[in-house]
C-alpha cells in the first residue's frame, strides 16, 4: 500500500538542510580530521627524525592547553589572589584580565606554517635581502647536545631580522620560540607571529605583578619541558654597532627550570651577527628614547608596508642584495658544566646571591658573544676611512691599508670574513654599497673622502671591531707593521 505525501517546499528544503548538516557532520568531518591527523602525525615523525634536536611534544600542544597550564600554575593563582588582596578589583575581573594578558603571550605552534610556508618564504626573503652566511665553529659539540636539554641560542641584537635569521638557519636542527615586543600585537602580526612560536610581551607591562608573573611562568614552563629557546641578552637594539647594557631579566626566567620538569640541563648556544648593512641603522642612530607603545598601534604595520614598498626592486629581480649577513655559531655552554666550574650554584635561596650568579653567567655568555661577532669587509673599511677623516684616502691604498687591518686583527683571534684570494672583490663591493648610500664619495683628486653627514653611521658599521682593536687618527704608521701593511691583494 502506497500514499503520496505532499510537503511545502520550504519544509523539502528544511528537511535537506539537515540532511546536507547530517551528511556533513557525521560523515565528512570526521574523516577530514582524521585525514588532517594522520597527515599531521605522519609529518611530526618525519620532522622529528629529520631535526637533530627533535619535536618537543609539549611545543606541540594545543594553545589551549598551555594557556590553561598557566592560568592555573600556583604562582599565577598566588599572584591573582594577591592583587585581589588589594581590594582594587574583584576576583572576576583579575581573572579576565589574566586571560587576556594570557592570550596575548602564549603562542600556539603550527609545523606546517613553521617548516613549510614559514621556511619557504623566510628563505626567499632573507636570501633575497643578502648572501647568507653560517660559520659552525664546533659541530661535533652543537650534534652532541642531549635532548633533555633546554637548548637557547644566545647573541647580539643587530636588526629586527636577527630572531627570523636565526630561526631560518636552526631551522634543520629545532624549532626556536623567540619573544617579540608590543609592536607585534597588531593583526595579522600576532597571529603570524604566534603561529611560528613567538611569544609576545608587552615591555611596559613590567610594572603590572599578575603580568610580570605570566611571562615568568611561561617562560619557566616552556623551558622545563625542554622548549628550545631564542634570547637576546641587550636590553634593545644595538643603536653604536657595539652590545648594549644586558638585561637578564628573561634568562633568570629560563634558568629558574633548570633541573625541572624533563629540563635536566640548560645548554647555551652563542651566536655571533654581523651585517653589511642593517636596514633600519639610519632609525637606530637617530632614534630618540621613544616606546613603540608611544607610537601606537599602526606604526608597526604602517613600517613594514614602508619596507615592502621600499623592497620591490629587489623582489622583482631589478635590485642587488644588502650585502652579506654573517652568524658565527660557537661552541654550547652546559649550564651544569659552568656551575661546576666556577663553583656557583643557581639552586640558592639567597636572592643576592643568585642575582650576582645570573649576572656572572650573563656576562660569560656575552662574552663569548662578543669573540664570535664577525668583522665583515663594510666595517673595515669603515675604519680606515674614519682615521683618515677628510684627508681623504686612494682607493688602492684603502684596500690595502683594508687588508692590513683584517690581517692584524686575525693575529688577536678577531673572526674576519674576509675570504682568502677575494679581497679586492670584497672591498670593491663594500665600497660601491658606501659610495651608493651616499656615505663616502670620490673627489677630484681620485680620493675617497667621507662625507660630513656620514659619520655616525660609519661608525655605527665600525663598531663590530673590538674597541682596542679599532684604529687611531694615527693609524697605520705605528699601528701595523710594513710587511703586513704592504700586503698586495
Amino acid at each position: 500500500m502506497s500514499a503520496t505525501v505532499i510537503v511545502p517546499l520550504w519544509l523539502l528544503l528544511l528537511l535537506l538542510l539537515f540532511a546536507l548538516a547530517g551528511l556533513w557532520l557525521i560523515v565528512i568531518v570526521p574523516l577530514l580530521r582524521g585525514y588532517w591527523y594522520r597527515r599531521r602525525q605522519a609529518s611530526l615523525r618525519q620532522l622529528d627524525e629529520q631535526l637533530e634536536f627533535g619535536l618537543s611534544n609539549y611545543a606541540l600542544a594545543r594553545r589551549s592547553e598551555w594557556r590553561d597550564r598557566l592560568l592555573n600554575d600556583p604562582q599565577v593563582l598566588k599572584a591573582i589572589e594577591s592583587v585581589v588582596a588589594d581590594g582594587d578589583e574583584s576576583i572576576d575581573a583579575v581573572q579576565a584580565r589574566a586571560r587576556r594578558d594570557a592570550d596575548e603571550i602564549v603562542p600556539f605552534f603550527s609545523t606546517r606554517l613553521y617548516f613549510r610556508f614559514g621556511y619557504w618564504v623566510g628563505r626567499w626573503l632573507i636570501r633575497m635581502m643578502y648572501w647568507v652566511q653560517a660559520d659552525f665553529g664546533d659541530r661535533q659539540g652543537l650534534a652532541a647536545i642531549d635532548r633533555n636539554s633546554c637548548v637557547v641560542l644566545v647573541s647580539n641584537h643587530r636588526s629586527n631580522i636577527d630572531p627570523f635569521l636565526l630561526i631560518y638557519l636552526a631551522s634543520k636542527r629545532t624549532a626556536i620560540s623567540y619573544s617579540a615586543g608590543e609592536w607585534a600585537l597588531a593583526w595579522p602580526l600576532r597571529y603570524l607571529l604566534h603561529a611560528i612560536g613567538f611569544y609576545i610581551i608587552r615591555r611596559d607591562g613590567g610594572g603590572d605583578r599578575l603580568y610580570r608573573t605570566l611571562v615568568e611562568r611561561y617562560v619557566y614552563l616552556a623551558a622545563s619541558r625542554c622548549v628550545p629557546q631564542g634570547l637576546f641578552l641587550e636590553g634593545a637594539l644595538s643603536r653604536n654597532g657595539e652590545m648594549q647594557p644586558l638585561k637578564l631579566g628573561l634568562l633568570n626566567y629560563v634558568l629558574k627550570a633548570h633541573g625541572q620538569g624533563s629540563c635536566t640541563d640548560i645548554v647555551f648556544v652563542p651566536v655571533g651577527l654581523s651585517y653589511d648593512r642593517i636596514p633600519e641603522d639610519t632609525t637606530l642612530v637617530n632614534l630618540e628614547l621613544k616606546r613603540f607603545a608611544d607610537k601606537g598601534r599602526l606604526y608597526p604595520l604602517l613600517s613594514l608596508g614602508r619596507f615592502l614598498v621600499l623592497m620591490m626592486p629587489r623582489m622583482m629581480g631589478l635590485g642587488k642584495p644588502y650585502g652579506k649577513v654573517v652568524a658565527n655559531f660557537g661552541s654550547p655552554l652546559s649550564l651544569n658544566d659552568w656551575q661546576a666550574a666556577t663553583g656557583q650554584s643557581l639552586i640558592i635561596a639567597d636572592a643576592d646571591r643568585r642575582r650576582e650568579s645570573v649576572s656572572n653567567l650573563g656576562d660569560a655568555l656575552a662574552q663569548r658573544i662578543a669573540e664570535l661577532i664577525p668583522v665583515l669587509p663594510v666595517a673595515l673599511l669603515a675604519c680606515v676611512i674614519l682615521t683618515r677623516g677628510e684627508e681623504g684616502i686612494s682607493e688602492l691604498r684603502l684596500k690595502r691599508d683594508a687588508l692590513a687591518l683584517a690581517e692584524s686583527l686575525r693575529t688577536e683571534s678577531v673572526n674576519v670574513a674576509l675570504d682568502v684570494n677575494a679581497e679586492d672583490h670584497l672591498f670593491s663591493q663594500a665600497l660601491y654599497m658606501l659610495l651608493k648610500r651616499g656615505l663616502v664619495e670620490v673627489s677630484g683628486d681620485g680620493n675617497i673622502r667621507l662625507l660630513g653627514n656620514a659619520r655616525l653611521l660609519l661608525e655605527y658599521y665600525r663598531n663590530a671591531i673590538p674597541a682596542h682593536l679599532r684604529l687611531s687618527p694615527g693609524y697605520p704608521a705605528h699601528a701595523i707593521s710594513d710587511k703586513i701593511r704592504g700586503a698586495s691583494i
